[in-house]
């Protein structure tokens, strides 16, 4: 079973949904021929590489929200976060632009450190709040899973694995994706959404022994929330 998992690293849901999909497949008795394919999908890809706003100030402008409510979705979005196992302080994230993030993370899976990478830059983001596209930020981070300093660093100054990275979000927006977390499995079945592991892991056990096609959807997440 391949399931391709389409999501950024500044998105509060797809880092609840990749633990809840972890859990799931804790509990799937056949985890050991699921794939998890990552695929780089960038909600603000206009964004630069300053930090030019708070987490709240983003929520009152995107959903023309009071202060209030936009510290409500907040605490919210916190919450559920620790129900999944994440002690998330998304109040005091900095939204930068996350392609070199993207392409570092390529780079990580091909020295076999991929789920590393994509955890420790999650948690990088949402725990301990550093913006991802400062170059010194990503060199640390890498380090810190076992990739030599130097070797991250000149990949880092040249644009090696853009093209791998442009490739995902073209694929993304060929299969329809507007939002992520967003799970693709078997090339066939989408799964929009953080689902919740027994959720998750049902559905697993559906294809795994039915193999037949059907659909799932949840809720319709992005960086600030859910719909």
């Amino acid at each position: 079973m391949k399931i391709e998992v389409y999501s950024d690293y500044a998105c509060p849901f797809c880092y609840i949904g990749k633990r809840y999909l972890e859990q799931a497949l804790a509990q799937f008795e056949y985890a050991e021929n699921v794939e998890i394919i990552h695929k780089a999908y960038e909600l603000y890809p206009q964004v630069g590489s300053e930090v030019t706003g708070t987490t709240q100030e983003r929520i009152e402008w995107k959903y023309h929200k009071t202060a209030e409510e936009a510290l409500e979705m907040i605490r919210n979005i916190e919450s559920l976060a620790i129900r999944a196992g994440i002690a998330m302080n998304y109040e005091n994230t900095q939204n930068t632009n996350t392609f070199t993030a993207h392409r570092l993370a390529k780079f990580t899976e091909r020295k076999g450190k991929g789920e590393e990478m994509h955890e420790r830059l999650m948690k990088a983001y949402f725990v301990e709040n550093l913006p991802l596209a400062d170059c010194e930020n990503l060199v640390r981070l890498a380090a810190d899973i076992g990739l030599n300093e130097t070797e991250v660093m000149e990949f880092l100054d040249d644009d090696l694995l853009s093209d791998e990275v442009c490739s995902d979000e073209e694929q993304a927006k060929q299969i329809g994706v507007e939002a992520v977390p967003f799970f693709m499995i078997n090339g066939e079945i989408s799964v929009l959404g953080s689902q919740p592991p027994e959720q998750f892991l049902l559905l697993l056990e559906q294809i795994y022994q039915a193999n037949n096609t059907q659909f799932a959807q949840g809720v319709s997440c992005g960086i600030d929330g859910c719909h």
